[in-house]
C-alpha cells in the first residue's frame, strides 16, 4: 500500500524516465493530443458519473480506498467487495459498482476511479480504471482486469493491469502489470496471499487473514513483509465505521459510511506523523438487495 512519499518519489522517477523517452522518439503531437483530452474530460466525466449514482432512484454502499496514495481501509485481501490497485482478483462474488475521488491535504494532487464487479457462485469478473494527477508534475491512468474461479470455502484469481504515465507536454509510456491470488475460507476465516508487479520490476507478495463475523463486525490482519496493516470494521443497520493502521512507521485510515437499501456513501481520512493527510468521497451501488451481506 502506497504512502505518500512512495507517490512523490514515483513522480520524481516518472519526469526521469519520460525526459529519455523523448530524446529518443522526438515528435510526439498525436500523444499530446490525446493527453489533452484526458485531463481536460477526466474532473467533468467524475461530476457526471458521481450525479448518476447518486440520482433518488439508485442505492449506494461505501467502498475501499482506491488512490495510488490511500491505504485500502478494508484490507487488499478483502474476500469480497470492489476491485482496486491494491486490492487481490481472487475475490467472490458481490455485483456491484462505484465510483471514488480522493484528494491529499495542501497539495494539487488527485486521483478518482470506477470499479465494477460481477458473477455469481462460481466465478467473479472485476474492472478497475482510476486517473491521478499531481501539480504539473505528473499524470497517469491505469486499467485493470481481474477473474476468479471460485467455489464454496475456495478462490483463485488472476488480473492484468495497464499503467499509463506521463509528463505533461512530454511523450508517454505504459507498463503492464500482473496479480495472481488465493483465498480459503472455514467459517468466519479466511486466508490469503497474492503477488503482484509490474513487468519490469519484482514481484511484490502480500498475506493476511480475515475475520468475518455473522454479527456486525469484520477485522483483517495482512503483511507486505516491509509492514503490518490490521484494521476492523464496526457495522449498524444504517451506519458503518472501519478503521486500519499500519505499523511500523504509524499510520491511521477511518471511514464513515452510511447506506440506504442498495446504495452507501462514505467520507475516508488517512494519515500519518509528520506527513500530508488524504481524503477521500466514495458512492457505489449493489446490483442486488442482499449485496454487502457475504458470509
Amino acid at each position: 500500500m502506497w504512502s505518500e512519499f512512495l507517490f512523490a518519489r514515483r513522480c520524481c522517477g516518472a519526469g526521469k524516465r519520460a525526459v529519455g523517452v523523448v530524446r529518443k522518439n522526438g515528435d510526439c503531437g498525436a500523444r499530446k493530443c490525446v493527453i489533452g483530452v484526458i485531463e481536460k474530460c477526466a474532473k467533468p466525466l467524475y461530476v457526471v458519473l458521481l450525479a448518476l449514482l447518486c440520482w433518488p432512484a439508485v442505492s449506494l454502499y461505501a467502498a475501499d480506498g482506491r488512490a495510488p496514495f490511500a491505504s485500502l481501509l478494508a484490507g487488499g485481501l478483502s474476500p469480497v467487495g470492489l476491485g482496486g490497485y491494491n486490492s487481490t482478483p481472487a475475490h467472490f462474488a458481490d455485483p456491484a459498482y462505484g465510483t471514488a475521488f480522493y484528494w491529499m491535504d495542501e497539495v494539487d494532487a488527485f486521483s478518482w476511479s470506477l470499479s465494477l464487479d460481477f458473477g455469481n457462485e462460481s466465478y467473479r469478473v472485476g474492472a478497475f480504471a482510476s486517473y491521478a494527477s499531481m501539480d504539473s508534475l505528473y499524470r497517469s491512468t491505469y486499467w485493470e482486469l481481474a477473474f476468479a474461479k471460485t467455489w464454496a470455502h475456495f478462490a483463485v484469481g488472476a488480473g492484468y493491469g495497464l499503467d499509463m504515465e506521463w509528463i505533461p507536454g512530454e511523450s508517454l509510456w505504459a507498463r503492464h502489470r500482473l496479480k495472481v491470488g488465493a483465498d480459503y475460507g472455514w467459517r468466519q476465516i479466511h486466508l490469503a496471499g497474492m503477488l503482484s508487479g509490474f513487468t519490469d520490476e519484482g514481484v511484490s507478495p502480500v498475506v493476511g487473514v480475515h475475520w468475518i463475523s455473522e454479527e456486525a463486525l469484520r477485522a483483517f490482519a495482512e503483511s507486505d513483509l516491509d509492514y503490518l496493516y490490521v484494521g476492523a470494521e464496526f457495522r449498524w443497520k444504517f451506519m458503518d465505521i472501519c478503521t486500519s493502521y499500519r505499523f511500523p512507521d504509524f499510520a491511521v485510515a477511518v471511514e464513515f459510511s452510511v447506506r440506504w437499501g442498495r446504495v452507501g456513501a462514505s467520507y475516508a481520512r488517512g494519515f500519518r506523523h509528520n506527513s500530508l493527510g488524504w481524503n477521500g468521497v466514495l458512492v457505489s451501488r449493489w446490483m442486488k438487495s442482499e449485496g454487502g451481506k457475504f458470509n
